[in-house]
């Protein structure tokens, strides 16, 4: 029972995101400048996650995390997430000083 439950789940889960996916796609084509800010936040997405790559090292996977068996790959993954995380919520404060700051000049 517990196995078609997964199954079914599954299948939900895969229909919903090919719905969702021809929909977005039927959408861009019907409005092909609107996709323009759409892709321009995907590329934005993307160079902050590159950006936490490549400043997050997992070099601590091997001195503080070895008795969890945690691997250097898997610390890597997480710095990178966590780097993500703060460089966002550093231009989220940004963007909410210079909204304020603007707001309060005009």
């Amino acid at each position: 029972m517990i196995n078609f439950g997964l199954y079914l789940t599954y299948t939900l889960i895969g229909l919903s995101v090919v719905a969702i996916l021809f929909f977005a796609v039927s959408k861009i084509l019907q409005e092909p400048g609107g996709a323009k800010s759409a892709l321009i936040g995907i590329v934005g997405l993307v160079v902050v996650v590159l950006l936490g790559y490549l400043l997050s090292t997992g070099e601590d996977a091997n001195t503080l995390y070895a008795k969890l068996k945690v691997t250097e790959a898997v610390s890597h993954r997480v710095g990178t997430g966590l780097m993500s995380l703060y460089i966002i919520m550093g231009l989220t404060i940004l963007s909410i000083f210079y909204a304020e700051i603007t707001r309060l000049l005009k």
